[in-house]
């Protein structure tokens, strides 16, 4: 060994070692940090220069406080022996946790930004999401501005069950605009707050409609309608619509009758007009024997008219003649299925022929001259529309036997076909264009099961396009049951809307 080694060693020894009165010559934490303690008593200077408590210079090592369940050290143990069942389980585990860490980490919340949790941050968040996402990005995509969309205002002063439909309303659209899927498990806390917003807003409605003083308010009569509304735009209550609608229908008796309340409360129109529009058009996809009050609005077909001329419809470019020929359409075949045709009138098929001739002999190009803005938008639009319901009136009337399968007609029905189609195309690159067509898009549809797969496919891209721009369930409601009809032997209208569908709002 070599002399600077030897002297190294020595030192050392030294180090550890206790002097001739039992006294150790380096403290015990200077000797864990593996310094060269200075054996200053009480302390080393060393610890004290450190800030450390010294633990002095005892032979045996002083006990250290730690914190609560913290373990300087375990008792050694053999693991057990696994086998290669063992060992898979152990790996499957494993994945199986890091799946649920990763989904876990990627759980949507209800609205962007910070999560607040209280029921108020809720509603304000709500309000923020209609007026600063929802509200702009829908009015910009409009053929025209609109009477009928107004942003929320006010909130604070509405009823209760208003203020949490509207909530459940945003968190639902957000969650459709996220993802598709109804059952999604991301969403599952974005769900439960929907859900709680929804039953707070139901039990506020329940409470109106128990007392008699509330029962037909103004306050009680709209949050009917946003309740409808809620549940149709995210599909909840598909097969249950006409309940909403029955029971505006008895409040609007309670206070005088539809004409009445349209002269006497002009503040209402819109939810007069909604209903109605909501009932005709899902009577167009309800089997003939089952449809809503066609015979009332027929009555009142004037008033829905002076309504739905106030202003721009949003979504629905209909012109005025083409929207009373759907409501005729709607009363005749009704009277037909039911065997309720009127004595001394002309026959059904001679009421469905002079029918079908004024809505073939509409002008597209003389009702667009009104129009000073989006003229050429509108008159595409007229031609649609005007194609949808030749198409409507002839497969849902020919259904019923009252009209004939002639060849004049199969030929009326393919130049009509191909011209939908055509208009379609072209709505489906316009940006103010292609959210207004659902109605023409169910329409084309069901003629798609005698068309090509090219078609088909067309149909179910525009209203699944229309469903995540829109951000509701309904268009997605309704390839589910054109998908069905196309894969059935069924035909016929009635065969393809076999249940009372509300598939437009």
């Amino acid at each position: 060994m070599s002399s600077a080694s030897r002297r190294l060693a020595l030192a050392s020894t030294n180090s550890l070692s206790t002097s001739g009165g039992g006294e150790r010559k380096q403290c015990w934490e200077c000797q864990r940090r593996r310094l060269v303690c200075d054996a200053t008593r009480p302390v080393c200077t060393k610890c004290q220069k450190a800030g450390v408590v010294c633990p002095g210079y005892e032979d045996k090592k002083p006990l250290t406080w730690l914190a609560p369940g913290k373990v300087k050290s375990r008792t050694w143990k053999r693991k057990p022996r696994q086998d290669k069942n063992d060992t898979s389980n152990s790996t499957a585990i494993t994945v199986s946790e890091t799946t649920q860490a990763h989904v876990t980490g990627q759980l949507i919340h209800i609205f962007p930004g910070t999560e607040l949790r209280s029921v108020t941050c809720d509603v304000v968040e709500a309000t923020l999401y209609w007026n600063e996402q929802v509200y702009p990005a829908f009015t910009s995509n409009q053929l025209a501005s609109s009477p009928w969309i107004v942003p929320v205002t006010i909130i604070h002063y509405l009823p209760l069950a208003i203020q949490h439909a509207l909530v459940s309303m945003a968190i639902d659209h957000r969650m459709h605009r996220l993802s598709q899927r109804k059952n999604d498990p991301l969403m599952t806390e974005v769900r439960a707050r929907f859900h709680m917003h929804r039953s707070t807003a139901i039990r506020a409605l329940n409470y109106s409609l128990l007392d008699s003083r509330l029962l037909t308010t103004d306050a009680t009569m709209a949050s009917v309608m946003v309740f409808l509304y809620a549940d149709l735009m995210g599909s909840l209550t598909v097969n249950n619509w006409r309940h909403h609608l029955s029971g505006l229908a008895a409040m609007v008796a309670m206070r005088g009758g539809y004409e009445n309340m349209y002269r006497a409360h002009l503040h209402l129109h819109p939810l007069l007009l909604f209903t109605k529009l909501t009932s005709v058009l899902a009577n167009t996809t309800s089997p003939a024997d089952d449809l809503y009050e066609p015979i009332e609005a027929y009555e009142n077909r004037d008033i829905i008219i002076k309504l739905y001329s106030t202003g721009y419809y949003p979504c629905l470019p209909c012109p005025n003649k083409l929207l009373l020929g759907i409501i005729s359409i709607n009363r005749l075949r009704h009277l037909v299925a039911t065997e309720a045709w009127p004595a001394n009138t002309e026959s059904p098929q001679t009421a469905a022929e002079q029918l079908l001739d004024a809505i073939i002999e509409f002008s597209p190009e003389s009702w667009v001259e009104e129009k000073t803005e989006m003229a050429e938008e509108f008159l595409h639009m007229a031609q649609t529309y005007q194609s949808a319901v030749v198409l409507y009136a002839l497969s849902s009337l020919q259904n019923l036997g009252v009209l004939p399968s002639s060849g004049g007609w199969k030929a009326v029905k393919t130049i009509h076909c191909r011209r939908l189609i055509s208009l379609l195309d072209a709505a489906a690159e316009s940006r103010v264009m292609r959210d207004c067509v659902i109605w023409p898009l169910i329409v084309a549809g069901f003629e798609a099961k005698d068309g090509g797969a090219a078609d088909r496919k067309r149909v179910v891209a525009g209203l699944s396009g229309i469903s995540r721009t829109l951000g509701v369930y309904l268009p997605l409601a309704a390839v589910a049951v054109l998908e069905d009809y196309w894969m059935s032997t069924r035909s016929g209208w009635d065969e393809c809307f076999d249940k009372p569908y509300a598939l437009i709002t």
